[in-house]
């Protein structure tokens, strides 16, 4: 990935306190440090990080969802594959993924995931790395809308230290919005370079435009 100024980063911090208010007090305390952190791609964890924890949202009622079909199943491990490939592009990489795909399906319910089946089609129907690219970006945009994006931070929170999760959580969103900014140009260049080698991708596109 390019490298990120300030600017993207406080914005990225700020979107990050949008989708969770809750973390609002722990970013206020150690703003500037991330800032810092960040800008001079310091790898080691600052000591006043160590003691930041996770702060607790309210839970609202949890409604009981129907059972996964296995075409929304398949939905969602593509939904998974795309956050991974972006992820991947800006240099993240996320363990336990066999874990994180169960939570996002449970995350995102049945009428969520059904949303993105003609988006995946598409995808899979798209022919060549720049028209796979560019499909594969109009699918992370209604991701990103519909809510992926956040269930996936929401769910790697909970595997991550809460240093870890605010700089994976910065990074990915300063990246990401970039790439909305552009129309996605820069971000169809650089997934075209390695869209074709993305096996579980499109293997999972396949399967969802044969089963839904």
């Amino acid at each position: 990935m390019k490298d990120i100024d300030k600017n993207q980063i406080e914005s990225a911090i700020n979107k990050l306190i949008e989708l969770f208010p809750e973390e609002a007090g722990n970013f206020k305390y150690s703003k500037a440090l991330i800032i810092k952190n960040i800008l001079n791609s310091t790898p080691e964890l600052p000591s006043a990080f160590i003691q930041i924890k996770h702060s607790t949202p309210k839970e609202g009622i949890k409604l009981v969802q129907p059972e996964i079909t296995p075409c929304e199943k398949a939905i969602g491990l593509v939904v998974l594959d795309t956050i991974m490939f972006a992820f991947g592009l800006v240099g993240l990489h996320i363990s336990n993924q066999e874990r994180l795909e169960a939570a996002l399906i449970r995350e995102l319910g049945p009428t969520v995931l059904k949303g993105f089946a003609s988006s995946i089609r598409n995808f899979s129907d798209a022919e060549g790395s720049m028209a796979k690219s560019k499909a594969l970006f109009s699918l992370m945009g209604e991701i990103w809308k519909a809510g992926g994006f956040k269930a996936a931070f929401k769910i790697i929170k909970k595997e991550m230290s809460w240093w870890e999760w605010a700089k994976t959580g910065i990074i990915a969103i300063a990246q990401i919005t970039a790439w909305f900014a552009t129309d996605g140009i820069a971000f169809i260049a650089e997934a075209a370079l390695s869209i074709m080698s993305a096996e579980q991708l499109i293997e999972g596109s396949l399967k969802v435009a044969k089963s839904c």
